[in-house]
């Protein structure tokens, strides 16, 4: 959904690549299906694993799909998404204005490194008591504690309206010291 992409790593080096991809963010989340691209001689072995680890998508799932990619009706769907990402990006920035943030022009969602004031559980739970739910950073680490603390902010799910109020909270909350009391929860 990011123009001006790289070119994934599976078009540099296909024989050592596997490619993963699915229709349920990029075009619609009922669209529970994607592709593996495995390089040939890794194949048997990837549906192997496959058929051990996971289920299949329903047939006539996967066929749209396939359909929609093939006479390029997956385009309308997309295009779609793409705009309303950039839509609630913007807003984003315009709400968040100051505030350091890392972020694309359609993305899904929001890296915010918070201020040192700011532990990712307190900060979490400040949000939380405003009935706003942000993803701490040490969910996506890899291994060990992140490297600083953050939170992750969903733009995509919530309803605009419910997506500018919460962002308005964050804003509020990035600029503000924790309250001590709830520091220790």
């Amino acid at each position: 959904m990011q123009p001006g992409r790289p070119r994934p790593i599976a078009a540099l080096a296909p024989e050592r690549t596997f490619y993963f991809t699915s229709f349920t963010k990029c075009i619609m989340p009922g669209l529970r299906c994607g592709y593996l691209v495995v390089p040939e001689r890794l194949s048997s072995a990837a549906a192997n694993r496959h058929l051990v680890t996971n289920w299949m998508a329903t047939p006539i799932i996967a066929k749209i799909a396939t359909r929609w990619v093939e006479d390029g009706t997956a385009a309308g769907p997309l295009e779609w998404q793409m705009a309303v990402l950039g839509r609630r990006n913007d807003m984003a920035a315009r709400l968040l204005d100051g505030i350091a943030f890392r972020a694309s022009p359609n993305g899904l969602h929001i890296w915010l490194p918070l201020p040192s004031a700011w532990s990712e559980d307190a900060f979490v739970t400040h949000a939380r008591l405003h009935d706003v739910a942000v993803a701490p950073g040490s969910a996506f680490a890899v291994s060990g504690p992140a490297g600083f603390p953050a939170v992750r902010i969903c733009l995509g799910s919530p309803t605009a309206p419910a997506l500018e109020r919460g962002l308005k909270v964050i804003a509020r909350l990035v600029r503000s010291q924790p309250e001590p009391a709830l520091l220790t929860i």
